[in-house]
């Protein structure tokens, strides 16, 4: 009898092990679907995730709107206004200031818009997909930008909505960065892992857009050119380096995935060993990181 009352208990603990294990395991698929279907604005909000993007990203050259300017100059001389798609904190859209009367920069992200700058006279930022130029009438715009955020928008209503509202003769540019390089061999390969082995499940598919440099995109208008001569260089530290991991979206989603990993800690500790630093010494380390630039650029036809 209590031999039978045993197996009993054995078989109910064991009923309780699976069920448990099974609930732990729906909790995982239900988070893992949740972080596939989050939104463009999900992936870019939270005080932290902005402002270490607006931090951390690399900051476009002087070079890079220069040559916006001057492809504009190919075929108007009218720099009345121009909008910047997806747009984040402004990084990309305060420099057209210097060449535009009014520079108007939009995001799907509140929080992005919040941290944008505010006292530029002639520049204003809203919240509103790139696909939804409706507050802009026919033929009243002179350039739209749009700067690493192509690969998230719908092709065919972009397309439709920058064709209704840039002038005739007016440009559409649509840039951004490649993979970055890292001067330092060790710490690139790793960090390069992180990237592609630790991360590369959380991507969005858009991501190789961007890793091919947006190689297999046209552009539906005649004429329509690329430009690669240009890229983006500074000197870096490892926190630097943790920072700007830490403004991926790969990243928020792993955390989404992993809540309470300590993927930033076990990332410092082993950059610090492949650098050749101390714990103490690490903020003296630096090594040179370069992005390569893309441009896209088209005349509207007259």
């Amino acid at each position: 009898m209590c031999a039978m009352r045993g197996i009993e208990v054995c078989a109910l603990i064991g009923r309780g092990c699976f069920l448990n294990q099974l609930h732990r395991q729906l909790q995982r698929e239900v988070t893992k679907f949740s972080v596939a279907k989050m939104s463009t604005a999900q992936l870019f909000t939270g005080e932290k995730q902005t402002d270490l993007y607006a931090k951390f990203r690399p900051v476009y050259s002087d070079e890079v709107f220069e040559t916006i300017k001057e492809f504009c100059a190919e075929t108007s001389s009218s720099f009345d206004t121009a909008v910047d798609l997806g747009c984040g904190s402004g990084q990309s859209t305060l420099p057209l200031t210097k060449y535009f009367r009014k520079v108007v920069g939009m995001d799907v992200s509140e929080q992005q818009i919040a941290r944008a700058p505010t006292d530029v006279s002639n520049l204003s930022f809203r919240v509103s997909r790139a696909e939804d130029l409706s507050a802009y009438e026919n033929g009243s715009l002179d350039l739209v930008t749009i700067a690493q955020a192509f690969h998230w928008v719908d092709q065919s209503k972009f397309f439709k909505e920058v064709e209704r509202t840039v002038k005739p003769g007016g440009s559409l540019v649509v840039y951004g960065y490649g993979l970055w390089e890292l001067s330092h061999q060790k710490v690139f390969q790793y960090f390069y892992h992180i990237y592609g082995e630790v991360l590369g499940p959380y991507w969005v598919g858009g991501r190789k857009m961007v890793e091919e440099k947006y190689r297999t995109v046209s552009l539906p208008y005649p004429g329509w050119r690329r430009d690669d001569s240009l890229s983006l260089v500074k000197e870096v530290g490892l926190e630097d380096l943790i920072g700007y991991m830490g403004s991926w979206s790969a990243y928020h989603k792993y955390n989404m995935a992993h809540p309470g990993n300590n993927l930033v800690g076990e990332v410092r500790a082993r950059m610090q060993e492949l650098a050749g630093v101390s714990e103490n010494e690490a903020s003296e380390f630096k090594t040179r990181i370069s992005w390569p630039v893309f441009m896209l650029m088209a005349h509207l036809p007259s």
